[in-house]
């Protein structure tokens, strides 16, 4: 599979609105990052194609016009709250797991779900600076095969995260708090689609979300702390690999997210 990277940004306007836009194979230069950065915030109302042939056609004609894209700060206060109720809670579950080790031996359980942090200097291929350019919560999936090879591109309003899983796996999440207001009925219809009762993340991220199948994979998009999400996964063969056939692996990766610029909630 040629390797591609796919930008994308969730948008908050009655659901989430996500934009896809593929660019020169990876690794791409800090050049490359910021150009597909301001694509994102300039074309967000925009969308993949699969399923939705009839916005991108009217996106083509100019009908999108009408759509206004307003820019939003996220809601730190939660992203606070967050982090401290995972905190407490931790916390409680290593005070009964001493307690059961005093009453002899047992299997470490799982911690609680919930939003976590993980120091930026654990990321071996992330350039602090590129984190702490970002002003909304950057969010990746903490697992091995994603964190050692993650790369983050930032904007004040906006980054993406690209790794590669393997030789014929990609994965990209990408955030924002800008909104779609408005746009081509297609559109609107599909942001209302988004907010009818879809399933819930156990994990990291915890919230309503939506999987959509495009012709490289598959895409899970989710709404956080007032901003938008999208992460990207592309198989080699989409039609057979179970990853991109099926939703747990997805769906797996979006309850590990973890926050990778706690600075922001005022913590490292």
């Amino acid at each position: 599979m040629k390797p591609m990277l796919i930008g994308a940004a969730v948008m908050l306007a009655a659901g989430a609105v996500y934009a896809q836009q593929p660019s020169a194979p990876p690794p791409p230069d800090r050049e490359t990052g910021e150009a597909l950065q301001r694509r994102l915030e300039e074309r967000a109302q925009q969308i993949p194609a699969s399923g939705l042939a009839a916005a991108m056609r009217a996106a083509r004609d100019g009908r999108t016009q009408r759509a206004r894209v307003v820019a939003g700060a996220p809601d730190l206060a939660a992203l606070r709250a967050e982090l401290q109720r995972t905190r407490e809670e931790d916390a409680a579950q290593d005070r009964a797991a001493l307690t059961r080790l005093a009453a002899g031996p047992n299997l470490r359980r799982p911690p609680p779900p919930g939003l976590r942090a993980l120091r930026p200097e654990t990321l071996q291929r992330v350039p602090r600076s590129e984190i702490d350019r970002v002003r909304i919560p950057v969010l990746a999936p903490n697992v091995a095969g994603v964190r050692d090879t993650l790369k983050v591109y930032g904007q004040e309003n906006a980054y993406t995260a690209t790794a590669r899983i393997d030789e014929e796996t990609l994965l990209s999440i990408s955030g924002t708090c800008h909104r779609v207001i408005g746009g081509d009925p297609n559109i609107v219809a599909f942001r209302r689609r988004l907010a009818e009762s879809p399933p819930r993340l156990r994990g990291g991220a915890g919230a309503p979300y939506f999987i959509g199948r495009n012709p490289l994979g598959l895409d899970i998009s989710f709404a956080k702390f007032g901003c938008g999400y999208v992460m990207t996964i592309e198989c080699g063969d989409p039609d057979r690999d179970p990853r991109c056939v099926e939703d747990d692996y997805a769906a797996g990766l979006a309850d590990s997210m973890v926050l990778i610029n706690p600075a922001l909630a005022g913590g490292e």
